[in-house]
């Protein structure tokens, strides 16, 4: 049962379906053409009676001469074989066969009375010409089927010599009115159709084969590996690696479709770059908030206490010492500022730890720093994306941030669960806000939201007044990559 799917699976392939496109087609247009064919002869015979007649007399005279021995005939042969040759060649008509001998005197006749007498007199003058020129021909000539045709209204005559190698034996005269052929009648034409296709169909369907084999494998091999191109360049693209283009000359209609999509990976490849330069600007700002709002404050603070110290040195130890202690402590509490702007700027791909470690030493190091009890819980053991890690904890970073900086909370409770949707949850017993006025909050729940959507997940910020903050982000995950992918 596999290997049949394996199988089947072939003709999923854009190749095999364009191969039987082309044999499908290739039997269609051959049956069509073939019935035109048929068609076309029934339509030409019904057209070209006369002259199909004509043949079969020709034909019939030729036949007539072995009656004919030496001096002798053979009266009943002959006379048989003018009755018999209409039925043996399908063909039915109103009128007579006759047989004339070299001098015009009649030998034979089968059918309707004959109009003539014995020596041909009584037929058209024109029929009368065509037997002497016919009893006229040389041997030789009259070997190859010849015959001469005179119409009289509904009435056809046919003349036809009749001869051997040695000579001219006599004439065979057939007049004929209603002229059909069997295959003429369009009920017995069916059948003979149908048995012609099914004789026939096996040979089509074995060169349809061939011919939508070769064609579709000769035409489809260039297109398939042209789409196999746009494919391999679509997937680098996908996973950001815009620096391989589609090389393809061509200006035909899929020419023009690469054309236009490594325009957009130009393109593309220019955006990721304005993001990034604007994303590294965006975090440069934030940074220089940071050192401006609380490094640079407390060293001016540091620099006052030290200088205060300094001139109370030798005139009160005991201040000047306080003075200094104090410095001390602030310059300890610059220190872990420190240490927490440059965890931030360490990404956790560069930690070497999933998701979890990551997030269970960054809480860790923020209790120690902010003395607000963090309690984390994580739940499932799928692997997260790397995009999916990196913007979680830098969601966790800046709700963190935000804990420590706004919100007074004395506890905050961290949830992960890891499956085929990541959802973290962060929540604080603060004091919370209005979120209808969140907009008014700076850049940090903005950047939270932006990171969500680009991963094309979900976030809900839930706050009141005096009742803290809940943070849920949910993500599904669409593609999980082995690590050593990203080495």
């Amino acid at each position: 049962m596999r290997a049949l799917s394996h199988y089947s699976q072939r003709f999923r392939r854009l190749q095999w379906k364009l191969t039987l496109y082309y044999i499908l087609t290739t039997i269609v247009v051959m049956l069509l053409l073939e019935m035109i064919v048929v068609l076309g002869y029934y339509g030409f015979i019904n057209y070209n009676t006369n002259q199909m007649l004509a043949r079969q007399v020709g034909s019939v005279a030729q036949n007539t001469a072995a009656n004919f021995s030496g001096p002798f005939i053979n009266q009943e042969k002959l006379f048989q074989a003018l009755k018999d040759w209409p039925l043996e060649m399908g063909t039915e008509f109103q009128g007579y066969s006759a047989v004339v001998d070299p001098n015009g005197r009649l030998i034979a006749v089968a059918g309707e009375q004959f109009t003539g007498d014995e020596t041909g007199l009584g037929l058209p003058a024109d029929v009368q010409q065509h037997i002497r020129t016919a009893l006229s021909l040389e041997p030789s000539a009259a070997e190859m089927i010849t015959t001469y045709t005179y119409k009289e209204k509904e009435s056809v005559f046919i003349v036809a010599p009749i001869a051997n190698k040695k000579a001219i034996r006599g004439a065979l005269v057939v007049k004929a009115e209603h002229v059909r052929f069997s295959f003429q009648n369009f009920r017995d034409f069916i059948p003979l159709a149908f048995q012609f296709f099914g004789i026939s169909l096996l040979g089509f369907f074995i060169g349809a084969v061939i011919v939508g084999v070769a064609f579709g494998i000769v035409t489809s091999r260039s297109l398939v590996r042209r789409i196999q191109r746009i494919l391999t360049s679509a997937n680098r693209w996908s996973k950001g690696d815009f620096s391989i283009f589609i090389n393809d000359p061509s200006g035909d209609e899929l020419g023009q479709l690469i054309n236009r999509l490594n325009q957009m990976a130009k393109q593309l490849k220019q955006l990721l770059r304005t993001r990034q330069d604007l994303a590294t600007m965006e975090e440069r700002n934030r940074l220089a908030r940071e050192l401006h709002d609380s490094i640079k404050q407390q060293m001016f603070a540091i620099s006052i206490w030290v200088n205060t110290g300094k001139s109370l040195i030798g005139q009160d130890e005991n201040a000047a010492r306080s003075h200094l202690s104090e410095a001390e402590n602030l310059i300890s509490h610059t220190q872990r500022e420190l240490s927490a702007l440059i965890l931030e700027l360490r990404p956790v791909a560069m930690e070497g730890k999933d998701l979890s470690r990551a997030l269970e030493d960054y809480v860790h190091v923020w209790q120690g720093q902010t003395g607000i009890f963090a309690d984390l819980e994580v739940n499932g053991e799928h692997m997260v994306s790397p995009d999916i890690e990196e913007a979680f904890f830098r969601i966790t970073q800046e709700a963190l941030s935000n804990a420590a900086r706004h919100s007074g909370a004395s506890t905050v409770k961290l949830s992960l669960a890891c499956g085929e949707h990541v959802t973290l949850s962060i929540s604080d017993n603060g004091c919370g806000f209005d979120i209808r006025d969140i907009d008014r909050h700076g850049i940090g729940l903005s950047s939270m939201r932006e990171r969500v959507q680009a991963l094309g997940g979900h976030i809900d910020i839930r706050s009141e007044k005096g009742c803290g903050t809940i943070i849920t982000v949910r993500c599904l995950q669409t593609e999980i990559q082995d690590r050593n992918d990203l080495k």
